[in-house]
């Protein structure tokens, strides 16, 4: 059996090198390509609802009409605009011009001030159900206010009072939260994309008979070809990192070594699920398909970037853990806004390990030093 060789090893990584500073698409998708996507992605992306249209008819016109339709306008959350009646609403919300109508009748001030309860008639589109739940949060939020400034007393004097503080994002800012997920996404996107395409490269271009015709053996062979790789996706991290902290203003609360130890471990198996892909299949176009149905599709919607993990089915809870993605993104997530311990995170820290080492033995298994 022929011994592991570091110097076989390092002249397949020169060698790997070599290609790489010679292919600019090569060079640009792993450094610019990360850029790009934090950059466009952090800036567009919001899960606060935001400037939402409504319109409102106030049919009682008085003082506490007009303060209830203030509360609105100041919450930064609805841009209120006047309608004539009740129908003209509707017929916008249909019209897709407003996303609520707000519906104030005759005797509101009265009813108010006189300790009865007032009516208010709301009307919401609920064909988009995400933002529906959290516009309903608003107007809860903007009613208990606006009765307190109607009655001129505070909140806590009408009765029970909740004062809630958000731990770890005090202001609910999206891209603290949305910018350390998509950093997961891009370093997998980058990883996946450079490694499906390494051996593949090498049937095509011929150049495959050759490297098997050497004494490296199949290990050799896998260290030397991925760790370029590897070193490219971790300046891709970097990168991001960067833009994170100075571009989008996120704080990192947690250990640079934990941060550094599971981002190493999370591009190590992403560069052997790519590998994987790579010398199961000749050709990149094919390669590539690959890459984005296994690898792609399932580190977006599967790995908590969108849709927390423990609200899915048993099975997709299941079938998420076989990617690393699952485990780096409540890591890195923690890191920048809570700061846990590397002893807190020992769950997907092993699990990102014996991730690695499955996939490393299907890599070895799955190599072929034949041309068949």
């Amino acid at each position: 059996m022929t011994r592991f060789s570091v110097r076989r090893a390092r002249a397949i990584f020169s060698k790997e090198f070599k290609h790489i500073f010679r292919d600019p698409f090569t060079l640009l998708m792993a450094l610019m390509l990360p850029l790009a996507i934090v950059l466009i992605l952090g800036n567009s992306i919001e899960f606060n609802v935001r400037s939402i249209d409504m319109a409102y008819h106030d049919a009682d016109r008085t003082e506490s009409s007009r303060r209830l339709m203030e509360t609105f306008a100041s919450s930064n959350y609805f841009h209120p605009y006047a309608i004539d009646n009740p129908e003209q609403g509707f017929d916008d919300i249909v019209d897709e011009n407003a996303r609520a109508m707000v519906s104030i009748p005759t005797g509101f001030e009265k009813d108010v001030l006189g300790g009865g309860v007032a009516h208010v008639q709301i009307l919401l589109d609920g064909t988009d159900n995400s933002s529906v739940m959290a516009v309903t949060n608003y107007m809860n939020t903007i009613n208990r206010i606006a009765t307190a400034k109607i009655l001129d007393a505070p909140i806590a004097v009408r009765g029970l009072s909740f004062k809630t503080r958000y731990l770890f994002n005090p202001e609910l800012n999206s891209r603290w939260f949305s910018v350390p997920g998509l950093s997961a996404v891009i370093i997998a996107l980058v990883a996946i994309m450079l490694t499906t395409l390494t051996v593949c490269r090498e049937w095509e271009r011929g150049s495959m008979e050759m490297l098997l015709s050497t004494p490296a053996t199949t290990l050799e062979i896998i260290i030397g070809k991925v760790l370029p790789y590897a070193i490219l996706s971790f300046v891709g991290f970097v990168l991001v990192f960067v833009v994170a902290r100075v571009v989008f203003g996120v704080p990192f609360m947690g250990n640079y070594a934990t941060l550094i130890l599971a981002t190493l471990l999370f591009i190590l198996g992403y560069l052997e699920i790519g590998l994987f892909i790579s010398v199961s299949t000749h050709k990149q176009e094919v390669a590539i398909q690959f890459a984005c149905i296994i690898g792609l599709l399932p580190t977006i919607v599967l790995s908590g970037f969108f849709f927390p993990v423990e609200y899915m089915s048993r099975g997709y809870q299941l079938f998420s853990s076989m990617f690393p993605a699952r485990f780096y993104m409540d890591i890195t997530r923690d890191q920048f806004l809570k700061g846990s311990s590397i002893a807190d995170l020992w769950v997907p820290f092993v699990m990102l390990v014996v991730l690695a080492l499955v996939l490393m033995v299907l890599c070895l298994m799955r190599f072929k030093r034949t041309l068949e």
